[in-house]
């Protein structure tokens, strides 16, 4: 005891801890934290040595207490949320379960600089040290953290050429035109035998009704609807069909039996995120990497209707052509204001009478359109009345049809369109050699002008042919179509129904209504101009 100035101070014994005699130090809880980034063989056989390796060294160190080995196999490691054990090692330090963590190297631990050095930096202040075997590094030791950013650095270096060499590989096989298909998520496409691409039968017809019932007319909530109703599971199986997953269908290339490859790419290796590719890098479009589902036309018209809705809806006046569920929905057009006509139910006496009224007139009266109201039942026979008048010269009339709509050319489009195509190739090729040419001082920069401006007032003209020529393909690609289609419902006595709206709208492109009479646009480009039929 001291004194000083009247103080007491008293020193005070350190604590000492005795077991049997014996003084013990606080235990150590040491663990290991193991991975390997892919599942293959050789792999597998390094993460199994790592476990081993860390249980028996843990073990043979009388001052460390063995917490476990923390492991995930099989998983990359560039983000370290992706990896649940990673995640419970963390937890389980914030719990203050564990003392020091033990790693083969800091390529195990982390290859993003970013999340290396915030868990150290987090373990760092829970006072628990990370020691990497291979570089001989402790966190915990002076100096430690500026070896390991210098060190996840490199490991983050190492992963981006990883990457690189990965994009590398994908653009080859792209050059080469090999397809990626995830048979797991597209529908109607399964692996044979030997590794090549299939077409599941089942699968595939499921993707030639939906294709159908879109060109038909049909919205795409009355197309899921119908496939629940009929019990038609989605690839993965699910009962529910949903907008997206059949808009997705529709707009999917592959089932032509082509290919665009590149259509999204990854700019950050860390992000892991997949963007849209506007032009960052290369695109290439494959022809004939698969076996095909639909032609390529019925494609082509797929997406033209899809544009033509979505015009439609933009500048539409009345109901929309695509929310209704009555056959007739849509489809009438009034012959004095051009607006839609719309279902009601009138009273006749005690009878409940369905018709089909202007929506123009219905919402504003006699003074804008002073049409009147048709009967559904008139409608009705009068369809079926001039559809049957086209019936017993079916073959006339589609010959007729067919000289009209140009079918008969559209072997020598195509032929003058492949032309087209190939000199815009040429074309393209050419600038590229002049380019290179000017680069190696071949050509003068008044030459190198005037050949680019030359080229590129050719290619504009080859162009703007190529653009009419493909509108000119795909008129005759829906002509043929909905010729066929309209055979086929004719041969199966299918082509008078009023009651399947898929049939209907399969011919008819739309019904032009007057007072006394209606007029039937068909799909294949004729009309028929019937009176009403009343009885």
């Amino acid at each position: 005891m001291a004194q000083a100035a009247g103080r007491v101070v008293r020193r005070i014994p350190s604590p000492v801890l005795f077991t049997t005699g014996q003084y013990r130090p606080p235990e150590t809880v040491v663990v290991a934290y193991a991975r390997v980034s892919t599942e293959k063989e050789e792999q597998e056989d390094s993460f199994e040595r790592q476990v081993a390796h860390y249980t028996n060294l843990i073990k043979s160190k009388r001052e460390w207490k063995f917490g476990g080995i923390y492991a995930d196999p099989g998983i990359t490691g560039t983000r370290a949320e992706k990896r649940p054990d990673f995640m419970r090692m963390i937890q389980d330090c914030r719990a203050g379960k564990i003392n020091k963590v033990l790693v083969k190297s800091i390529s195990r631990f982390a290859r993003n600089t970013v999340d290396a050095l915030n868990y150290i930096r987090e373990l760092k202040d829970l006072g628990i040290s990370v020691y990497f075997e291979n570089e001989n590094i402790d966190t915990m030791t002076t100096g430690g953290e500026v070896l390991l950013t210098i060190l996840a650095a490199m490991a983050e270096q190492e992963s981006r050429i990883m990457s690189t060499n990965i994009k590398w590989s994908y653009q080859k096989k792209f050059q080469n035109g090999e397809v990626i298909l995830n048979t797991g998520m597209v529908l109607g496409y399964k692996k044979a035998a030997d590794g090549s691409y299939a077409i599941d039968e089942a699968e595939a017809a499921v993707v030639r009704r939906i294709y159908g019932e879109y060109l038909a007319g049909i919205t795409v909530p009355q197309i899921c609807r119908g496939l629940e109703a009929d019990g038609i599971t989605t690839k993965r199986g699910s009962t529910q069909w949903r907008p997206n997953a059949v808009l997705g269908i529709l707009k999917n290339e592959k089932y032509t039996g082509n290919a665009i490859l590149g259509k999204t790419y990854k700019p950050d290796v860390l992000s892991k995120k997949r963007m849209k590719n506007t032009g960052q890098s290369p695109m290439y479009y494959a022809e004939n990497t698969h076996p095909a589902i639909i032609p390529q036309e019925m494609f082509e018209m797929a997406q033209s209707e899809m544009q033509r809705r979505k015009e439609e809806k933009d500048t539409a006046v009345g109901s929309s052509r695509y929310t209704s569920k009555y056959p007739f929905s849509g489809l009438l057009i009034c012959g004095i204001c051009g607006h839609r006509l719309r279902r009601h139910v009138c009273t006749v006496g005690k009878k409940k009478v369905p018709a089909w009224g202007c929506t123009n007139r219905i919402s504003n009266g006699r003074a804008v359109c002073d049409s009147h109201h048709i009967n559904e039942d008139v409608l009705e026979r009068t369809y079926r009345a001039a559809l049957g008048s086209i019936i017993g010269d079916a073959g006339e009339i589609i010959d007729v049809i067919q000289e009209s709509c140009g079918i008969v050319m559209a072997q020598d489009s195509h032929q003058e369109l492949d032309a087209v195509q190939r000199e815009i190739i040429e074309i393209q090729e050419a600038v590229l050699a002049l380019h290179k040419a000017k680069q190696q001082g071949a050509i003068t920069d008044t030459d190198y002008d005037l050949k680019v401006l030359t080229y590129s007032q050719r290619m504009a003209g080859l162009q703007e042919r190529q653009k009419e020529l493909k509108a000119t393909a795909n008129r005759y690609a829906e002509a043929k179509y909905w010729l066929d289609n309209l055979k086929e419902q004719i041969q199966s006595g299918s082509a008078l129904s009023t009651d399947d709206a898929i049939i209907m709208r399969s011919l008819v492109e739309r019904i032009i209504v007057y007072d006394d009479r209606m007029e039937i646009h068909l799909r294949v480009g004729g009309t028929i101009d019937f009176a009403y039929v009343l009885t």
